[in-house]
């Protein structure tokens, strides 16, 4: 879907959103791990009752932490673990029960550390990196994200995180740290992802070509765009990342 490649500025590099895009991040994952947390901690509820209330401020979270208006009004920064211990603290006081916040957070990072990647992600991989810089800008902390990559084998060019460029996609900031580390220009960029507002709406945004991957899954970590809003559609859409070195090919 959208317009041609042929149209567009010669690509230099290949970015890639993480999780959710090569690697896996269910719904099923993250209640398995807030589970855990409940039975570890000997929590006085219900691993579902902890899910459903630590979720629900987690979406808060995401939803708040960037001032699209105006990005350089954004609250302060803060990690995914620094966002998650909050969480925890918040969620343990709603529920009137005492549980160790640092702990819980730490587990998520564990947890992330070694999701695996879809099935096609490896075989496309190894097939781009032949005539392709592959590359990953993702929202996510520098110890899960590259022990993430470390667990799958994978290896990329460069890799910027959410935490290292200190915003979160869609925030513009994040996409100009990332062009300003690789020392290409936004326009011959192609960003993959599977997010059409933290992925494609922000990296249209910063002027970069985008390629949305459509995965047949839930996954929580998705920012939640404004209601009414008008999202940038991708320039192309595809279901496997298999069609991605087919689609380069074309366009050559």
């Amino acid at each position: 879907m959208g317009g041609s490649l042929q149209a567009t500025p010669p690509i230099a590099l290949i970015a890639f959103d993480m999780y959710g895009t090569l690697a896996r991040n269910d719904a099923s994952a993250w209640e398995g791990t807030i589970g855990a947390i409940a039975r570890e901690q000997a929590l006085p509820v219900a691993g579902e009752a902890l899910w459903r209330e630590w979720s629900g401020r987690e979406v808060s979270f995401r939803k708040t932490r960037t001032n699209m208006a105006d990005p350089a009004a954004s609250p302060p920064f803060r990690s995914y673990w620094e966002a998650w211990r909050d969480t925890f603290v918040e969620s343990f006081a709603a529920l009137g029960i005492e549980g160790d916040a640092d702990l819980a957070a730490t587990r998520c990072v564990d947890a992330l550390c070694e999701r695996p990647g879809f099935p096609d992600v490896s075989p496309a991989l190894d097939a781009l990196a032949r005539l392709h810089t592959l590359t990953v800008l993702s929202n996510a902390d520098d110890r899960y994200l590259d022990a993430t990559i470390r667990h799958n084998g994978w290896a990329f060019e460069r890799v910027v995180s959410s935490e290292s460029a200190r915003a979160y996609k869609p925030d513009p900031r994040i996409f100009a740290a990332f062009c300003a580390q690789v020392g290409v220009a936004p326009e011959h960029v192609l960003y993959v992802g599977d997010s059409p507002y933290d992925d494609v709406h922000g990296a249209k945004l910063a002027g970069m070509q985008t390629v949305l991957l459509r995965r047949d899954q839930q996954t929580p970590g998705r920012t939640p765009p404004p209601e009414a809003a008008v999202l940038l559609p991708a320039d192309h859409e595809i279901d496997s990342l298999a069609a991605l070195l087919p689609l380069l090919q074309a366009a050559a």
